[in-house]
């Protein structure tokens, strides 16, 4: 194809009438304007402008700010380096730097645009007469003066296409503080990302894949040169809907090209002959999905529910436009390497069995971790392939099983409950206070059937034991005492709270566990550390912790759960230092739960199937518990992130309370069982056969006076009111004295007659006895025995 010429010459050449009619016209009518609105700027920056700013002050202030143009956001993890994702105010915008664009690509879009843009200031006044004279030879709009800067000022600043004087004369103030403000790659840069290319495509990053799938540094000729074509009029030369109009008007600005010999007619010819070859998925965007923690701070600030992110706007409007259009820096909590290990974890194989793969369903897993001293999240897994499935797992809630029973033993020693009370581990525990279809708890993991304390109970899950202590403690005391400790989900008030009924999400997990690892104190759980602009700090997290539990507190529960770890539930949570956490299996064995921490990490594990509540043993073939399947999960991925760290201690609970055991012989049962229970120890009534009236107590173990630890069990023998039985024994020929002791030692009264003898080795001997020997009777009963005494001579 040969070169073509400029349109107001062949024009000319042709000798349009009207055009030779209307030439001189338009020279006066463009010097003219030039000089009463434009020539000014153009001669000199600080006369335009103040000749400009004048001209503006009768429109108002709003014409005299220096535009800012929406800006991606970069969010950052924290070591401030590492990129999460870059945020814009729309979804589908890729943006990209002028250095990720092809030069060709750049070329072509100066070429058919602007190009001298890097010649001429904010305007371009032979451009300007240029496109006046061009319009009036074809007798319709051919050709536009504005220059790249009026036209980004005009489409991201303004949004105004109105021809009317006050927006020209805005476009062109902007315009003029815009060339002051950023360099000519700056605005360029912005000129680019900004375009609209035709199906809801904005920039040349994101066109460069819609279209041709590939990123814009791999853009060649032909392609460059049919996106530069679409900026004029992108749905009329779109080349999926409109090949035909899109490869005419390639070729014009590949012909532009050639003409501003920026490069070989010979190249341009070439590729002009040729279609433009769109791949099979044109059309079709495969935007990667940011990270489940990027997607959860988006959330977090436009949501503003505390009030946290206030410096944002007052609203969710300005707070994105901030978020999205600021040009900010985020530097979030993330720790990319506990990331990436925890990304590494889950993608392993199941620890208990590979699964069945035909199945329907397949579990997934989540993992958060936080920083115990302040509350960081610096991990936040949702699924085992997030860019793929887009599931809220981490933050979502779900049963959480026996992991909740901590908050339990929180809530029961707060109310004075000790640790060594005892209570009856025989399953099924049923009471009208139990709210079920039965009245009735079953234990699901272990369970002896004797009495055992909450340190046997909570390294074993007893639920039965739980379910008694809950109804000892109360159930809202539970609630008021998990919700400080950082569970934000909305709690029941039932029993069944301590078995872990209620939905709660991985994220509060371990941040009620943080507050047992951090002395009591409950640290709020944050992602974003700090957020600047252009101008310097926009935000800065502040640290929101306060002191929810005693210490003492939380020192016990620690050292009870590290009996889990060391020969309870979960045992295969021990990566050989120092640590405390709970099992957690839920109703049908649908979400399986790990929650631990060592002194310096709280991390919760939850494995189930997204969305659906069946039985994890349909997949794995078998009855899966939280210490069989999640604890490995977190021990594995503990072990990655806990190496090379110091080994920390937790701190001691403090020493067993004791007390002195009260004397209670003599007392009725529910009496002693109040006095007992006053002074903080358990009894345990044991019927027995008694001489005493009914329901008094008439032993008791370990004796009144006793100094033990509080909790302790005291077994009472309390009479049932029926006097115990005994065999009667043979005291026949027995001396009398003898006879009467052993009757009495069995438990019977004695009753004595006599009878005479002459007899001499009689004397003093019982000669009969009035029940007769072996002869089972009730104790206390009176037996009458028989003594040969002296015959009187």
């Amino acid at each position: 194809m040969g070169r073509t010429k400029p349109l107001v010459r062949q024009s000319i050449r042709r000798g349009n009438p009207l055009l030779l009619l209307l030439f001189p016209v338009v020279i006066a009518v463009g010097a003219v304007l030039v000089a009463l609105l434009l020539l000014p700027a153009a001669a000199g920056f600080s006369l335009g402008v103040n000749h400009v700013n004048a001209r503006l002050t009768e429109l108002g202030d709003a014409f005299k700010r220096v535009p800012s143009f929406p800006e991606r956001s970069t969010i950052f993890a924290a070591d401030g380096r590492t990129v999460l994702a870059t945020v814009y105010l729309d979804e589908n915008r890729e943006i990209v730097h002028l250095d990720e664009v092809s030069e060709i690509a750049r070329k072509s879009v100066l070429a058919i645009e602007d190009h001298a843009f890097y010649e001429h200031g904010a305007l371009n006044l032979p451009s300007i007469l240029r496109a006046l004279i061009a319009n009036v030879a074809a007798g319709q709009v051919v050709q536009g003066g504005s220059t790249i800067t009026q036209q980004l000022v005009k489409n991201a600043v303004i949004g105004d296409t109105s021809q009317t004087v006050e927006r020209k004369l805005q476009e062109l103030a902007m315009a003029i503080r815009v060339e002051q403000k950023y360099t000519k790659d700056q605005i360029l840069e912005l000129y680019m990302n900004e375009v609209y290319l035709g199906n809801g495509v904005y920039g040349i990053g994101t066109a460069s894949e819609y279209y041709f799938q590939k990123p814009a540094s791999k853009l060649n000729l032909s392609q460059s040169a049919t996106l530069a074509g679409m900026i004029q009029a992108p749905e009329d030369y779109n080349p999926i809907d409109r090949p035909k109009a899109a490869v005419i008007r390639r070729n014009l600005v590949l012909q532009r090209l050639a003409e501003l010999e920026w490069f070989d007619q010979a190249r341009i010819d070439k590729v002009s002959a040729s279609p433009i070859v769109l791949p099979k998925n044109a059309g079709h965007v495969s935007k990667k999905a940011n990270p489940f923690f990027v997607t959860y701070i988006v959330r977090q600030i436009l949501n503003n529910v505390d009030h946290e992110f206030d410096s944002f706007g007052k609203n969710i409007n300005q707070r994105r436009r901030t978020l999205f259009q600021g040009g900010l820096s985020i530097t979030t909590t993330l720790d990319p390497k506990w990331q990436r290990d925890a990304q590494a974890v889950a993608s392993q194989p199941w620890a208990v069995s590979v699964g069945n793969p035909g199945y329907q369903y397949k579990p997934d897993e989540a993992i958060v971790s936080i920083d115990n001293s302040s509350g960081a999240i610096r991990t936040m897994l949702s699924g085992r392939n997030y860019q793929k499935d887009q599931l809220d797992l981490a933050v979502a809630t779900r049963q959480s099983g026996s992991a909740f029973k901590p908050f339990t033993l929180a809530a029961a020693f707060q109310e004075g409950i000790p640790p060594g009370q005892v209570y009856d581990s025989k399953t099924p525990f049923c009471s009208p206070l139990w709210i079920s279809e039965d009245n009735c708890v079953n234990n699901a993991e272990s369970g002896t059937g004797g009495y055992m304390n909450l340190w046997e109970a909570t390294a074993d899950s007893v639920n039965v034991v739980f379910a008694q202590l809950i109804l000892q403690v109360g159930a809202q005391k539970v609630v008021d005492t998990a919700h400080s400790m950082g569970i934000t989900s909305p709690l029941p008030a039932v029993g069944s709270l301590t078995l872990g009924t209620a939905d709660v999400s991985p994220l509060e997990m371990a941040s009620g566990f943080q507050t047992l690892a951090n002395d009591g104190k409950h640290c709020k759980p944050f992602a974003v550390a700090k957020v600047s602009d252009a101008t310097g700090i926009l935000y800065k997290h502040h640290l929101q912790c306060e002191q929810v539990i005693e210490p003492d507190i939380a020192h016990l529960v620690t050292a009870m759960l590290q009996g889990v770890v060391s020969h309870g539930t979960g045992t295969r949570a021990n990566i050989g230092r120092p640590v405390a956490g709970k099992t957690g299996t839920s109703q049908e064995y649908s979400n399986v739960w790990f929650v631990g921490y060592t002194p310096q990490v709280s991390t919760a594990v939850w494995v189930g199937f997204p969305g659906n509540p069946y039985p994890l043993s349909n997949y794995f073939g078998q009855s899966v518990f939280g210490g069989t399947l999640a604890a490995p999960i977190w021990h594995d991925y503990m072990a990655r992130i806990m190496a090379g760290m110091p080994v920390e201690y937790f701190p001691a609970p403090p020493a067993p309370a004791t007390g002195k055991i009260p004397n209670v012989l003599g007392e009725q049962a529910a009496d002693a069982e109040k006095i007992l229970a006053e002074a903080n120890f358990t009894a345990v009534i044991n019927k027995v056969p008694s001489l005493e009236p009914a329901g008094t107590v008439v032993a008791q173990k370990p004796a009144g006076g006793t100094t033990a630890e509080l909790g302790l069990l005291v077994t009472l023998d309390v009479s049932n009111g029926h006097a115990p039985s005994a065999v009667v024994p043979d005291v026949r020929g027995m001396k009398l004295d003898n006879a009467k002791a052993l009757l009495i030692k069995e438990g019977f009264k004695v009753e004595v007659l006599t009878k005479e003898v002459a007899d001499p080795e009689k004397i003093g001997r019982v000669y009969t006895q009035s029940v007769p020997p072996g002869t089972k009777i009730d104790m206390g009963e009176t037996i009458t025995i028989v003594v040969w005494i002296e015959k009187p001579p």
